[in-house]
């Protein structure tokens, strides 16, 4: 798993589905007719898919607003080899597996759409429909089924591997000189193994693991008997793979309860409107992120073009929408795909697409990204383990622990086995800035 892949968006899903009706298996057809599906001579037609509606839109929606930001600079320049990128048909698919899964079929069946540029979804249930038929299709990848086809493209790798040795923790608590950490998790798949991950790279690393409870009923209602075990226990460090809701909670209940100089590591929660609303809760919380921090545009003007075109396309295309983990997922999705067109110049097909991307060996959104390969970011992670740290102080966010001149520190993959965990110095080349 690529750090900073939000084990939130993945388990704000699982929460949103709890009661629905599990859906049955979508049968699928191969095929690679339709293989210049909405290519025009002057205009490139493509879709999107994502959850507007339903309990938790605002994981998802956001993913449009950059994809839109990104293609309109790309039209306001001229478009790409003479055509256009219309964002034609975008589908919401309410947050349900059922109606993702038609919605699928009907960008292909009868919107005839060429890609589908702005996926975001609690469940994917469409993928190995789209896989199937080679339709590129890109997003925020939550959802195993990014890893049905060489065709799906997730914004930071479609590798999903949630119960994989996590190493960001365990780095921060050897900087914190930790002695007893907690960890604490819903008692759903996505989050549960998210911490699992934590818990197996704390044992593996010698990080002393004081407290663990990773069966916490979703969403959390009552976090005053896990804080009561931990302050027994001298826990003077918590990783938390809850959402932001749980997060808060688990904050603000160890504020009542007295608990305080910990340190606090949550997967979920790295959102300037959550900090403008949430500040006195989130005071000292770290992060990490496998793009660069949104506050380097102002921290280090320049240094990174990418975030820098993000935040101004945001401002001037999508007014009042914040920067955020969706957005920017749009926005380097759609990065991706206009890289991709312009790597096979006016011929432009499905099946041309899909290979110029999967031979792309360093993709980085023009510095927002740590490299991704394409030529095995479908089926693993690696080679580079790489993250940008942030910490809450007063109403920022603040990069720490980078590697100057880079915000990034990048750990190989497979790590060494630790003690300590230790980081690539000087950074490999392609981690921006280079």
């Amino acid at each position: 798993m690529v750090p900073g892949r939000s084990i939130l968006s993945a388990l704000a899903g699982a929460l949103a589905l709890s009661g629905a009706a599990a859906c049955g298996n979508v049968t699928t057809s191969v095929s690679h007719r339709g293989n210049t599906a909405g290519v025009y001579g002057d205009r490139i037609v493509v879709g999107a898919l994502v959850s507007e509606t339903g309990p938790l839109p605002a994981d998802f929606a956001p993913v449009l607003a950059g994809a839109r930001a990104y293609l309109d600079t790309v039209n306001a320049s001229g478009g790409v080899d003479g055509r256009r990128i219309d964002l034609e048909y975008v589908l919401d698919d309410q947050s349900s597996p059922a109606v993702d899964a038609s919605q699928a079929r009907t960008l292909v069946e009868e919107d005839h759409v060429f890609a589908v540029v702005a996926v975001a979804t609690p469940s994917f249930t469409g993928g190995s429909y789209l896989a199937a038929n080679n339709v590129p299709s890109f997003g925020l990848a939550v959802n195993a089924q990014w890893m049905d086809g060489p065709s799906l493209f997730g914004n930071n790798g479609s590798y999903i591997g949630f119960s994989s040795p996590r190493l960001q923790p365990v780095f921060l608590a050897e900087q914190l000189h930790v002695r007893a950490a907690a960890i604490l998790a819903y008692n759903v798949a996505q989050s549960s193994a998210g911490c699992t991950g934590v818990a197996t790279a704390f044992r593996r690393y010698k990080v002393p693991i004081a407290y663990e409870d990773l069966s916490i009923p979703a969403p959390a209602t009552d976090l005053h008997a896990d804080v009561t075990r931990m302050k027994r226990a001298g826990v003077d460090m918590v990783v938390s793979c809850m959402d932001l809701g749980g997060n808060l909670l688990l904050s603000q209940t160890m504020q009542q309860e007295g608990l305080t100089g910990v340190a606090q590591y949550w997967s979920d929660g790295y959102d300037e409107s959550a900090l403008a609303q949430y500040g006195a809760a989130m005071q000292g919380v770290y992060f990490a992120e496998a793009n660069v921090p949104f506050e380097v545009s102002r921290l280090y003007p320049g240094r990174y073009p990418g975030m820098d075109a993000f935040q101004a396309a945001l401002s001037r295309y999508e007014h009042g929408t914040m920067p955020s983990e969706a957005a920017l997922a749009g926005w380097t999705s759609a990065n991706l795909f206009v890289d991709g067109l312009r790597a096979v110049g006016r011929d432009v097909t499905r099946s041309r697409l899909v290979a110029a991307i999967n031979k792309m060996s360093s993709f980085t959104a023009d510095g927002i990204l740590a490299p991704v390969d394409w030529r095995s970011a479908h089926s693993g992670p690696g080679p580079l383990n790489c993250a940008a740290f942030v910490q809450v102080r007063g109403k920022r966010f603040v990069p720490v622990f980078g590697t100057p001149p880079s915000v990034f520190q990048c750990m190989p993959v497979p790590a060494p086995a630790g003690p300590p965990v230790r980081p690539l110095v000087p950074l490999p080349k392609g981690v921006p800035p280079t």
